[in-house]
């Protein structure tokens, strides 16, 4: 794999039919799903579930793959993008903040997910969310050995 593929994972946290979305410090401005970098030797389902204690503070199981993006970033060309979509429960943990990283945290139900404004969504999370929305779902088997 070439040093500008980024593989990135994002988690909808599924609790007491409410669904959490944050927003970063920096970057694009908007709601998105948690989650981000997959490190160098770690797996993608425990990436996710490492980004998302870090950011949060909280502790979760993965249930189900919403989507997978392949795409090219719009700026930088070179730049080879492979992001996962998942679905999980809350299981634990405490609302924690990543200082420098993560903004705000907010648990929304899902008729106050469709009536966000596409400006208010993180551009790259735009997809995904029509997925989840629509109830679009894979058994997370298909990313297990």
């Amino acid at each position: 794999m070439k040093d500008n593929v980024y593989i990135k994972i994002y988690c909808a946290i599924e609790h007491n039919n409410k669904v959490m979305l944050t927003q970063d410090i920096e970057g694009r401005p908007g709601w998105k799903f948690p989650g981000g970098h997959i490190e160098k030797g770690e797996l993608i389902l425990e990436g996710i579930e490492r980004e998302i204690k870090e950011e949060t503070g909280y502790h979760i199981k993965v249930k189900e793959l919403i989507a997978i993006e392949d795409y090219f970033h719009h700026k930088r060309k070179n730049e080879h993008n492979l992001n996962f979509f998942v679905t999980a429960q809350l299981i634990g943990g405490k609302e924690r903040l990543r200082k420098g990283e993560v903004k705000r945290i907010k648990w929304f139900f899902k008729k106050e997910l469709r009536r966000l404004k596409k400006n208010e969504v993180y551009c790259f999370h735009c997809s995904a969310l029509k997925k989840y929305l629509k109830n679009k779902r894979y058994p997370i088997d298909l990313m297990e050995s």
